[in-house]
């Protein structure tokens, strides 16, 4: 892998982006940025209260949340010029028109493509996410959001991974190897 290129993971929620990020970053001696994080971090900025994204979401609502994320993307793509990093984002970060210019600016996008049957469990393991249009029927709502999502994913991504019950270690390893076949620019 060249090491002037940032590795930026995109995919579905539960689908590791954040997991494997760390252990990328690990492998490859380079620095871990989890969207999350930044929008904790900028929404106390904000407003001087120290809130989990969850939360965030929850008490200020969609439309503030998606703002607050495409701003600390832009504060990520600003604030990490000039040292290389691994970039966890959130499940929902490309589907704005806005941020996708600006995720593939920052590096090199892998999809995280995880076989619906592992990705369910996973996140409905806590309960029924909010953005499920079909809380009675969480197979369906997952369907459905998949249909829509992966074609975006894909479309952004330099490289698409398929995951399904691999270790976090083994799908790294895949990454880097894709990585060394990929072709960048230097």
């Amino acid at each position: 892998m060249n090491p002037r290129h940032n590795l930026i993971l995109i995919g579905m929620k539960s689908s590791g982006k954040t997991t494997i990020g760390k252990v990328l970053a690990q492998k490859l001696g380079l620095r871990f940025t989890d969207m999350d994080a930044e929008i904790e971090r900028l929404h106390g900025e904000q407003k001087g209260e120290a809130l989990r994204f969850r939360e965030i979401f929850q008490k200020y609502g969609k439309d503030y949340f998606r703002n607050l994320e495409t701003a600390a993307l832009r504060a990520v793509s600003v604030a990490h010029n000039e040292q290389q990093f691994v970039l966890a984002t959130g499940g929902g970060l490309p589907l704005a028109e806005e941020n996708r210019p600006l995720l593939t600016g920052l590096g090199t996008l892998v999809f995280l493509d995880v076989a619906q049957e592992v990705l369910l469990p996973r996140i409905t393991g806590r309960g029924i996410p909010a953005f499920f249009p079909y809380p009675d029927d969480p197979a369906r709502s997952l369907a459905e959001l998949l249909a829509a999502r992966r074609p975006i994913y894909r479309a952004l991504a330099h490289l698409t991974v398929a995951c399904r019950s691999e270790s976090q270690e083994t799908i790294a390893d895949t990454i880097i190897h894709q990585l060394e076949n990929y072709p960048h620019e230097d």
